[in-house]
């Protein structure tokens, strides 16, 4: 019995480190797009000062950057909000999965607690079973 507890504990751990690791490999994902999000702003400032100093150059080019850079920040925004919704709908899954490991881990420490019990008892009737027959031989009806 212990063996399956001992197999369960370990298989929920290995889900829960998996389910870790995909947790990871979505913040990083989150992180990746708030990076161009920060790039693309670090661009539209570049552009600005460029168009600020030199206004007639800028005139027509800068007018269809800030219009693709509007639909690209709107595009990133909309996808970083779509990865922080699966980021916490998947923090529940991993805190399933971690209730799930010490539910185990709990089950086999009542379960040793239990087997322990068990042998306390059985090695204190067998004191006591001693010491009754002792005590008969010291009264002599033996």
């Amino acid at each position: 019995m212990a063996k399956n507890f001992q197999t369960l504990i370990r298989m929920r751990k290995w889900a829960l480190d998996e389910k870790r690791r995909e947790l990871g490999d979505l913040q990083r994902v989150l992180d990746a797009l708030q990076g161009e999000k920060a790039a693309l702003e670090q661009a539209v400032l570049a552009e600005q000062k460029v168009a600020s100093e030199n206004p007639e150059l800028a005139g027509f080019a800068y007018g269809h950057f800030a219009n693709a850079v509007i639909a690209e920040r709107e595009i990133l925004s909309k996808r970083i909000a779509d990865q922080e919704v699966q980021i916490d709908a998947f923090l529940d899954e991993v805190a399933d999965a971690f209730k799930e490991l010490k539910t185990a881990e709990i089950a086999e420490r009542n379960r040793g607690d239990a087997e322990r019990a068990e042998e306390d008892r059985k090695e204190q009737a067998e004191l006591d079973e001693i010491g009754a027959r002792q005590a008969t031989r010291d009264d002599g009806l033996m």
